[in-house]
């Protein structure tokens, strides 16, 4: 059965808590990111820490409309994470109202309430769609108690040696990320430790909280590769961590982490590593870290409709009782109406990742044959081939993720490609975005910029494959005759 491209503004799946939004076109990627109106108004869902819900929107505009409340709304999971994210972004709080099991809060319009957007945006700290759901139809808070053991029993094979009550599932990966990253401040600060290294191109929210550290020199290394560097960097004394991806998205690199292991080691730094690109059950990588994050969005929650994290201290590192304290104190967990969803879906992960996984090597060895295709990128292919499959579970592969470098205009395969196009992967159907434009837009639409992402070794076109469980004959029509055009 041919695959569809579904229409602009299409949720995937079809549902109000889809975490996937189709901009089938480029043309609709630059007005979703300069918000014009032709495609915003066609939103009512999307991935929930760049698209707020429409849920989200009415259940906040309804409190107002009770509570008196004007200005820039913002649902928020707790008080706690508003007055810290308006601290940080210099937002006067007009009004915090505690609403149900969720905190309104509102600002004055202007560029401190644009700030305190992208934090929130950053932290993953806005309501979900199903708390917002729930308090809209008047529902009673729920037991998610259950839930959380069915998640917990899930991964704890998969982060073993970590107590089943010690694995804490956030509202999202960088809500995981936000609170790993202040717990290792709040260990290594008072050992004037207070630098960051940055190894390798990160997601981009996580690179956003490090530039927006207001105290805090960060040192970015584009190469995954370059540990003569962060030795040099780690042996000046001042660096609080090291934090890289395992791989990296979207070049999809690994570095050599049991040797930054013993580097960290060494030097006296925490290191955080995120998987999230490839999942939990393609590697194993608790054994080389401080501290792991990990979306669950992807592979997880494979359905499209969830979002979450997972944050894990390794419990024989030092200081693991005092990160894990700061975790706690941190992190904002899931909504139990999602752990419930979560729940349903994540016992599945290792069967999911795996086939993925398979059918994504196949749609990979395709298109590096195709002439239309420059280069392409998978997890265990490419010079950190080698680093990648050292942290390989037994069976495991490469994830769903292809990174594809055309050799054609991107612009027009894209726009043929007959596929859901949208940000997001890991899930049960095939995805494609040209990532850059979605995460880097202001860097892709000027030449600086695009020379900026070419040092640090990525194409400003690349499409971002994530191959889904169709069958791959179909999925691969999609892709030949985009190509073919």
């Amino acid at each position: 059965m041919p695959i569809l491209s579904p229409a602009l503004g299409a949720t995937v799946p079809d549902s109000p808590h889809a975490t996937v939004v189709c901009l089938p076109t480029l043309a609709d990627i630059e007005s979703y990111e300069r918000k014009e109106a032709r495609v915003w108004k066609m939103l009512r869902a999307g991935y929930p820490r760049f698209v707020r819900n429409a849920l989200v929107t009415r259940a906040a505009q309804e409190a107002a409309r009770q509570l008196g409340r004007t200005g820039e709304l913002f649902p928020l999971v707790s008080e706690a994470s508003a007055r810290r994210l308006a601290d940080h972004a210099g937002a006067t709080l007009v009004s915090v109202d505690r609403v149900g099991d969720w905190c309104l809060v509102s600002t004055s319009a202007g560029d401190a309430a644009l700030r305190l957007a992208k934090m929130v945006q950053h932290t993953g700290t806005l309501i979900s769609s199903r708390q917002a759901e729930a308090w809209l139809a008047g529902a009673t808070p729920t037991d998610g108690s259950a839930a959380l053991r069915t998640i917990r029993a899930a991964l704890s094979p998969l982060l073993a040696g970590v107590s089943a009550t010690d694995i804490l599932i956030a509202t999202s990966g960088m809500n995981a990320v936000d609170t790993a990253i202040a717990a290792v401040d709040a260990v290594q600060r008072p050992r004037a430790r207070s630098s960051w290294i940055q190894l390798g191109w990160l997601y981009v929210d996580s690179t956003r909280l490090f530039e927006k550290a207001r105290d805090a020199k960060r040192h970015f290394i584009a190469d995954v590769r370059d540990l003569a560097v962060v030795e040099g960097l780690l042996a000046a004394g001042d660096i609080a961590g090291v934090f890289t991806e395992v791989p990296n998205n979207p070049q999809l690199e690994t570095a050599d982490i049991p040797a930054l292991r013993a580097l960290c080691d060494k030097y006296g730094a925490k290191l955080l590593l995120d998987p999230s690109s490839v999942g939990l059950a393609s590697v194993d990588v608790l054994p080389f870290a401080d501290i792991v994050v990990s979306s669950l969005t992807k592979y997880a929650g494979s359905e499209g409709d969830v979002m979450a994290g997972v944050i894990a201290v390794h419990p024989s590192r030092a200081d693991a009782v005092e990160l894990l304290a700061g975790v706690r104190r941190r992190l904002e967990p899931l909504h139990p109406l999602d752990l419930a969803a979560l729940a349903t879906q994540v016992g599945r992960m290792a069967e999911v990742t795996h086939q993925l996984s398979a059918t994504a090597a196949e749609i990979a060895r395709r298109l590096a044959a195709h002439p239309a295709v420059a280069r392409v990128r998978t997890a265990d292919q490419g010079p950190t081939a080698a680093a990648y499959r050292r942290l390989l579970r037994p069976g495991a592969g490469a994830g769903s993720l292809i990174t594809v470098e055309l050799r054609s205009d991107m612009r027009r395969v894209y726009d043929c490609l007959a596929v859901t196009k949208g940000p997001s992967f890991g899930l049960r159907y095939t995805l494609a975005a040209p990532f850059l434009w979605l995460a880097h837009f202001e860097e892709v639409t000027n030449e600086q910029g695009r020379a900026q992402i070419r040092a640090a070794g990525l194409d400003p076109d690349l499409l971002r494959i994530s191959v889904g469980l169709e069958p791959v004959d179909d999925i691969w029509a999609a892709f030949e005759q985009a190509l073919a055009k």
